[in-house]
Parts: structure tokens; sequence; C-alpha cells
């Protein structure tokens, strides 16, 4: 194990020092990233292999389990695709005009993307909730460089945005962290501070009154961070600006840190704060997350600002399946978590490319994709399948099984709106995703398809990839023993 976290934590920043410092041209810097990607990638591969779910590694500052080695699996995957994708994209994006080529030549998104992963990477593996709390911080500062990439004044505006509403964010998750160290304090001492694995064993000494305060900025603070209602303002315009395949991370990547984070705090505060508070709130944010994305995708223009708000509705059902509390529903969190994850990198690469091809994210002036980008036209509609959870796509699995889990615990009223809700960001995604594939070709005409063959292979798995887990994951004994694992951690 300590092979593999010196590979984790060494490697990316390594790789970002040599984008910075060194002298080298585009082409070198590509097989740098890649390189650097796929090692990380075959570590990660070996470490699931010899990894015992039922045994979990634990030192003075690092701790992983079944729970945290699955978001470092989603993570990777992201991590390996974001690399092998990037010579094709960003190469398109000077063409187009949008980077210029000093601005790779600088190694500077090379060594912000390594970064970027990298304190994701540190978050999941710290022991510490306070030391989780500072990589949390860590991600938004790299991320913000990445939104702001472009340099453009509306991508600047989103910058300021984002970093303004996630601090707040952020400080809210500080207060409830602070409150739950003078929880432990006030009933342990001070020994082990913020330590995750002491404070579970130790949970139902904590003062109930303090942990569901502390509950209460925790959930707001990190829900925040993955972009929940109310406080979601920053993610459309984010994901909106940064280059694409930021997009795909933040909306993949960093939205899973930031519930698996949430989903860490949680664990400590269940005991005592109580299932049935924990529950309601949670279903309240879930809710309100999703009603407030409904408009905004049905009368959406933007291409990109739609998957953001899609990506809204998939953190809602994500927390509504947490608030059931049960080994069925938090399963399905689980696999929701993957499917969403390598179904929204697809789907924002592909308005990446879209934009590329016609010169505009205006989806009012993007017609006949079938004819014209037959290649293109082919993932967007697979990826907006996806999303949509229809089958035989692994969100069409979770989603049926979270509601499902929903109407089982008697939550009736919850379910049943959350299912109306749904409809609405359904027919508002097909009606914007057909009209862009089957109208014909009006006021812009696009370049063709600018799809390389590595980005179709990695599209490809990464679609089948959500096929597989999905339908089949109960088949595969090793993934069903990991996600069991993770569940009980989480429930219990």
């Amino acid at each position: 194990m300590t092979t593999y976290l010196a590979i984790f934590i060494c490697l990316p920043p390594i790789c970002a020092i040599l984008a910075l410092v060194g002298t080298f041209n585009n082409e070198i810097l590509h097989w740098l990233h890649r390189i650097t990607a796929t090692i990380f990638g075959l570590a990660m591969v070996k470490l699931a292999m010899d990894f015992d779910p039922t045994q979990p590694f634990y030192n003075d500052y690092f701790y992983i389990d079944a729970l945290s080695l699955w978001v470092m699996i989603i993570i990777t995957t992201l991590y390996v695709a974001a690399s092998w994708t990037a010579k094709s994209y960003l190469s398109r994006e000077e063409k187009c005009g949008v980077l210029k080529g000093e601005q790779l030549q600088t190694g500077r998104y090379f060594a912000l993307m390594q970064l970027f992963c990298w304190t994701m990477f540190l978050v999941l593996i710290v022991n510490n909730l306070g030391l989780m709390w500072v990589a949390i911080e860590a991600t938004t500062l790299i991320s913000a460089l990445l939104i702001s990439y472009k340099f453009t004044k509306s991508a600047l505006e989103a910058t300021w945005k984002y970093v303004m509403v996630c601090t707040v964010g952020i400080c809210l998750a500080l207060l409830g962290t602070l409150i739950m160290y003078y929880a432990q304090i006030q009933a342990m001492g001070s020994a082990n501070a913020l330590d995750w694995v002491y404070l579970k064993q130790h949970a139902n000494a904590l003062n109930p009154s303090l942990t569901k305060l502390a509950m209460l900025f925790l959930l707001v603070g990190y829900g925040t961070k993955a972009g929940m209602a109310p406080m979601h303002s920053w993610l459309p315009d984010a994901y909106a600006e940064a280059p694409s395949l930021t997009s795909g991370m933040l909306s993949g990547a960093l939205c899973t840190c930031a519930i698996y984070v949430l989903l860490r705090n949680l664990v400590i505060l269940l005991p005592t704060a109580g299932a049935e508070l924990m529950s309601s709130m949670m279903v309240f944010f879930a809710l309100l997350t999703v009603a407030i994305a409904v408009p905004f995708v049905v009368v959406q223009r933007d291409v990109k600002r739609i998957l953001a708000y899609s990506s809204m509705e998939n953190i809602g059902i994500m927390l509504a399946g947490v608030s059931v509390f049960t080994a069925f529903s938090l399963k399905a969190v689980m696999l929701h978590m993957y499917s969403h994850a390598m179904i929204k990198f697809v789907l924002f690469f592909m308005a990446g490319t879209i934009i590329q091809e016609y010169g505009t994210r205006n989806m009012m002036r993007i017609h006949g994709m079938l004819i014209d980008v037959p290649q293109t036209a082919t993932f967007w509609l697979t990826g907006m399948l996806g999303i949509l959870g229809l089958p035989p796509f692994g969100l069409f699995f979770s989603k049926f099984n979270i509601l499902t889990a929903m109407f089982k615990s008697g939550h009736y009223i919850a379910g049943s709106l959350l299912v109306v809700l749904l409809v609405g960001v359904l027919i508002g995604i097909l009606y914007h995703g057909m009209r862009m594939l089957s109208d014909k070709a009006k006021s812009r005409k696009p370049i063709g398809d600018l799809l390389q063959p590595i980005d179709i292979l990695v599209l490809v798995l990464l679609l089948l990839a959500t096929v597989v887990v999905g339908v089949g994951f109960e088949n595969f004994g090793w993934l069903n023993h990991l996600l069991s694992q993770a569940v009980m951690i989480i429930g219990g």
C-alpha cells in the first residue's frame, strides 16, 4: 500500500512541475500528460485487484476503504479519459481560435489538470476530516484556474462567481467541522482530533444538539460544492465557460468528490443526529435542487448550460437516494455516481465538439446533426439517452432503484414529486436534443465531424462501462462485494 500511495501522491505533482518548468513542445506535453495518467490508472487497477474491501488501510494520515476505493475508481477513469482525449480536443480549440498555442506551450493547462486530479485524490485518501476540508478547498482553487483558462470576460465572471459562492459554502462546511470538533472535545477530549476512524467508533458519545447543528452546516456547505440548491448559482456559469474537458471533470469527478465528503461526515453524525431528521433535510434539498433545474432545462438555449442543469437533477437524485438510508438505496447511489460521471463526461466532451463544429453554443442555431455530422450525432444521442436514464444504461437501473426505495420506505409524496420533476427534465432535454438532431440545417452548416479515432474509442468504452456496471454488477463478485462493503460503511 505504501507503493500505491507514493504513486498517487507524487506522480501528478511531478508531472505538473515538469509541464511548468520544462521547455517541452505541445507533442511532448501531451504524451507526458497521457503517460502520467496511464501509470496512475494501472496502479489503481492493481490496487483494486489486491485490495480486500473488508480490511481497510489505515495509518495516522491516510485511510482507504471500500467507499473511498469506489470513488477513486470513478475519478481515475475520468482522469485517464481526459488525458487521452486532451490532444485532439485542445488542438481543435486552437484551430478554432478559442485557445492560443502559447497557452498550451506553457504547460499551464497540463499542470492545472494534473493538480486538479491530485487534489481530488487527496480528498479521498486522507483520514482526518480537517485535512479533508483542506483538500476540498484546494480543489476549489485549482479548478477556478481551469474555469478561467480561456481568460475571456465571461470566463472570468464565471470564475469569480464560482470562487465566491463555493467559498461561502466551504466556510459553512468549516463551521460544521469546528462544531463537530467541539462535540468531540466535549465528549472524548482532544486526542485523535477529527480522526474519522476514531470518531466513527465513538459517534454515539457525541452531543445530539451539536451534531444536528453540525449536520445543517455540513450539508449546505459540502452541498454547495456539489451544486445543491439553493447554493447552486455558480454551477451553470462555471460548467458553461470552462473548457469542455474541465466541465466534464467538474461534473463527473468533483461533484462525486463532494458527495463523498458529505457521506463521510454524515456517517459520524447519523447515530446521534438521527436518521429521521437527516432524511427529511436531504429529501427537502433533493427536491429543491431538481425543481429548480426543471424550468431552466426547458427554456435553455446554451448546449453546455443544459448539461449543467442536468447535473443538478442527478445531484438531487443521489441526495434522495442517500436520504432513504437502506442498503438497497445506498447501493443504487453508488452505481448512480459511476454512471453519471461516465455519461456526463461523454456529453460535455460532445458538447465541446458540437461547439467546435458549428461555431456556436446556441442550440437554436444547431440543426440537422444526423445528416451533417453523423458520428457526433450518434454519441450525442447515445449520451442523452444515457443521462435521461433509459435502458440499457446504468442510470436507468440506479434511478429506478432509488425511486423504488423511496416508495418502499414510505416517501410517497416525495417520490411522486421526484417522478414528476424527472419527467419535466426528460421532456426538456429530449425536445432540445432531438430538434438538434433531426431538423434540417438552416442558418449554420458545420465544418464536419471532428472526432478522432482515439476520441471514439474512449467515448465508446465509457458508455459501455455504464451498461456493463449497471446491468451486470451483481454478476461480478468482486464489484458487488466492494459496493456492499461501501454501503455498510455509510449505513452502519
